[in-house]
């Protein structure tokens, strides 16, 4: 089930809970096509006890269109949500483009993010030696609808009356596609913070044959971050098997 919680003049943050809700929490950060809704990812999680919080961006799902200002604001957004939780302290997990979202809650609330676990993340393209790795184009100065018509052309043209159906493919498509319009405009900018002041320790795990993030942009975005475990591994960018075996070998032991 979804909830609710409210910030700046009424904007709504939807968020889903799930496992024991007296366990230690993880915020999840979802990746660019996803929903809150997919709880079967996190099978592992839920058995070993954890309290699994998953956040939707603005723009995907039920959460408000509302237009941050980089990267960092959304550790100020979610602070609202670790407020009214009375989250003392937690955990991040983020999963593709959810990267720069977990430092970004470290980067704002170090005092309660204690781990931040990355699988497959998206690197620091605000960083210029690592968006000289990037392979796609680049427009730090496109706009939300720009971004809007590139999102549709890309990751929906094609999409079928099934697909439709499923729950990653409607809270992406929600607003216009205003949840990746924004997450592409923000990434390449300037984040709000840097890597290199982050405090929390930081878990990361990359395939060494990813085809959508190249490998050597996540192994230049391990080396800005002060307390970081890089683990390279085989296999594809994202795949279900492949974030289970992340979480069972690293964040559950």
């Amino acid at each position: 089930m979804n909830h609710i919680v409210q910030y700046k003049a009424g904007n709504a943050l939807a968020y889903s809970e799930s496992g024991d809700r007296d366990g230690y929490p993880i915020l999840i950060q979802h990746g660019l096509i996803a929903s809150i809704s997919d709880y079967h990812l996190f099978d592992s999680l839920i058995a070993a006890g954890r309290r699994l919080i998953s956040i939707a961006r603005p723009g995907y799902g039920q959460s408000s269109p509302y237009l941050m200002e980089n990267m960092a604001e959304w550790g100020r957004l979610v602070s609202v949500l670790a407020d009214e939780l009375a989250l003392a302290q937690f955990d991040v997990l983020g999963m593709s483009s959810g990267a720069p979202y977990s430092y970004a809650i470290g980067a704002m609330l170090p005092s309660k993010a204690r781990n931040i676990y990355i699988f497959s993340g998206t690197p620091a393209l605000y960083d210029a030696q690592v968006l000289k790795f990037w392979p796609y184009p680049v427009n730090r100065n496109a706009s939300i609808a720009e971004m809007q018509q590139v999102a549709k052309d890309v990751f929906f043209s094609n999409v079928t009356e099934e697909d439709r159906l499923r729950a990653d493919i409607q809270d992406s498509m929600a607003n216009d596609c205003f949840g990746i319009a924004q997450d592409l405009c923000l990434r390449c900018r300037d984040w709000g913070f840097t890597l290199p002041g982050l405090m929390a320790r930081v878990y990361m795990e990359h395939s060494k044959a990813d085809c959508d993030v190249p490998f050597i942009t996540a192994e230049m975005t391990a080396k800005l971050v002060p307390n970081c475990q890089f683990t390279a591994r085989e296999g594809e960018h994202f795949s279900a098997e492949s974030l289970d075996t992340f979480i069972r070998n690293i964040i559950l032991t």
